[in-house]
């Protein structure tokens, strides 16, 4: 799980473009999601989280010590839970799905990950919730965690380029129209060898969200 300062320092490039066009999604559904904010599922909050996406994205890519293409198969994820459940992203429900969707994205792809009670600490919810945000986004996604190389080097290329722009407005501009852009994906998700245990120089702090989560 350690990481060469390259990766790092990628990954960081990359985290910061994902929070601009996740922003930027929620900034454009504010609008409608105050006429009608929709069906109220287990990622709806009370209230939105002080913590912003950026802030909450760099916090899980320090403790939770994921590769980066995990926040491009996030992101990947996150796309399909919009386009197959008409998903209102919005800044009730952006903090628990993109906890959710790095931590599958981490089962799927990485070789060793940490387990749900730790990103449960990492993300600020409880783990009994954890547990269950992980099988509503796999239901809502219909266990489509395969994603088709192409498909992973299209938006792997757009947001590493993106990601060096000079103009972060523009760069979530642009962004935004891979998000939501009708991708589709088959397959199931596969089981990983190795469950690592949090290390003790690496245990976060956790993270604890004024607001409840508001039951479906």
């Amino acid at each position: 799980m350690e990481s060469t300062p390259d990766q790092e320092a990628e990954g960081a490039a990359v985290i910061k473009v994902l929070a601009a066009v996740l922003d930027r999604l929620v900034s454009a559904n504010s609008s409608l999601a105050s006429l009608d904010p929709g069906v109220i599922t287990r990622f709806h909050a009370l209230k939105p989280p002080s913590i912003s996406v950026l802030l909450y994205l760099q916090r899980v890519h320090k403790y939770a010590s994921c590769s980066t293409e995990c926040f491009i198969l996030a992101l990947i994820y996150i796309d399909r839970l919009i386009q197959r459940n008409n998903f209102l992203l919005s800044e009730l429900n952006v903090h628990r799905v993109v906890i959710t969707s790095i931590m599958l994205a981490a089962k799927f792809f990485d070789d060793q990950y940490f387990n749900n009670a730790y990103y449960a600490k990492v993300g600020g919810v409880p783990a009994h919730e954890m547990n269950s945000l992980e099988v509503e986004f796999l239901f809502r996604i219909n266990f489509s965690l395969h994603v088709t190389p192409d498909l992973y080097f299209k938006y792997h290329s757009e947001l590493v380029t993106h990601a060096v722009a000079a103009d972060g407005s523009k760069t979530a501009g642009v962004m935004v129209g891979s998000v939501g852009g009708g991708v589709g994906g088959q397959g199931q998700g596969r089981m990983m060898p190795c469950m690592v245990p949090p290390s003790p120089e690496a245990t976060p702090r956790p993270y604890h969200p004024q607001q409840q989560q508001q039951q479906q």
